[in-house]
């Protein structure tokens, strides 16, 4: 592959998260924004679970996985106890959340009628990771779960295809 130049001299740049968004509108009930220089991987769910979904970038290392899933616990303090970090109270969407800080990543953690929401991300590229995730929790949003019928299996399709298109 032929490799250009510039791309040595632009090095020291920084990479920002882009401030044009896309929309995802995930079948089983919530959509967020995040920045169009993102691609997301959406990983088989299993049977508990709702989403598993990895936000990863080709020009920075790290990455954001958000998952859902019906969860055993009864409150957010059961689940910051399995997390050991520096913990505040943050908001995901109009949920009540926990953010956790461990030694090498930031955990976030809602719980909502047994089903419980977790964003996950590595330390690493920091500055760039924190904006796409404060982004990610400042436009999280329920939506009603699509169904099988209408018009609207069209929609989840083009969203997980496009998913499908852009990861390699």
């Amino acid at each position: 592959a032929l490799v250009n130049p510039l791309t040595f001299q632009q090095a020291p740049k920084k990479i920002s998260p882009s401030e044009t968004f896309l929309e995802y509108k995930d079948p089983s009930g919530f959509s967020f924004s995040y920045p169009d220089n993102l691609s997301i991987a959406k990983n088989e769910a299993s049977a508990d679970e709702y989403a598993d979904l990895l936000l990863s970038s080709k020009d920075v290392s790290g990455s954001l996985t958000l998952r859902i899933a019906d969860s055993k616990l009864t409150s957010l303090e059961q689940w910051s106890k399995l997390n050991t970090g520096a913990s505040k109270e943050v908001k995901l969407g109009n949920l009540k959340a926990l953010e956790i800080k461990t030694s090498d990543r930031l955990l976030l953690g809602a719980l909502d009628q047994g089903i419980l929401f977790t964003i996950e991300m590595p330390l690493l590229e920091k500055d760039f990771w924190t904006k796409v995730y404060d982004k990610i929790l400042v436009n999280f949003s329920f939506t009603a779960p699509e169904t099988a019928q209408g018009n609207t299996s069209t929609l989840s399709s083009d969203v997980s295809f496009e998913g499908e298109e852009v990861v390699q």
